[in-house]
């Protein structure tokens, strides 16, 4: 499909190469269950939610950041009341995803070991510096990948700036992701292309709506392996 005209492709991590937001569903179905006699769960999620999105400009991604916003959030709903153990318990619970194994999502190290070598092959993640180095030391995926780009954000510019320092055109370059937002916008934006991979639960803030996808060309694959055929590669 790609004609031969891609000469770069890129990878995000989490939920592309490895599963990563369901240790956050699974948190944050524990602490508002936790919360569940200051306020329904329902409640928690919203407040929840709005106090991560306030904070992700501080606090960047990440556990730690998640950490901070659920401690403030409990505090919140809490309204004075006295939640040690509650608080307590958050602080645990981050500490475990932490410490969490890398799971690698099915047949995508076997996509790249078919790439490597016939394409240049970029990780770009976004995220705590720390925690998103030893996800990729776990992974075991490192030697696949020319570069390694860990980002703040993931925006047109920081896709402009990655592209300029590796010497690659815009219009051979892929990026491969399961973020629309992240993933896929920016980079249709400065005039590469881009595969969406859905993961089957994304995180609220990297949704998009239906104005921000239009006139973007994309395509959408089931899996990393369906790839393989688009870029020649059987």
């Amino acid at each position: 499909m790609f004609h031969g005209q891609i000469k770069a492709v890129a990878f995000d991590a989490d939920d592309t190469l490895w599963v990563n937001e369901p240790f956050f569903d699974r948190v944050k179905a524990d602490v508002a269950e936790m919360m569940s006699d200051y306020i329904p769960a329902k409640g928690f999620m919203e407040i929840l939610e709005q106090t991560q999105s306030r904070n992700i400009g501080v606090f960047g991604y990440g556990v730690k950041s998640f950490v901070i916003s659920m401690v403030e959030a409990a505090t919140a709903v809490a309204s004075g009341r006295g939640i040690s153990s509650e608080i307590e318990r958050i602080i645990e619970l981050g500490r475990s995803m932490l410490t969490n194994p890398v799971e690698p999502i099915a047949g995508v190290e076997d996509v790249l070991r078919s790439l490597c070598g016939n394409y240049e092959l970029l990780m770009i993640t976004k995220g705590d510096v720390a925690e998103q180095q030893r996800k990729i030391s776990l992974s075991g995926m490192a030697p696949y990948f020319d570069h390694i780009e860990i980002l703040a954000e993931k925006d047109e510019s920081s896709y402009e700036g990655i592209l300029r320092k590796h010497c690659i055109r815009c219009d051979e370059f892929l990026m491969v992701g399961n973020s629309v937002k992240s993933d896929i916008l920016p980079v249709v934006g400065v005039g590469g292309s881009a595969v969406h991979i859905p993961f089957h639960t994304t995180w609220v803030h990297e949704k998009v709506s239906e104005v921000e996808l239009r006139g973007r060309e994309y395509i959408e694959l089931g899996s990393a392996c369906e790839l393989l055929p688009l870029l020649m590669i059987s």
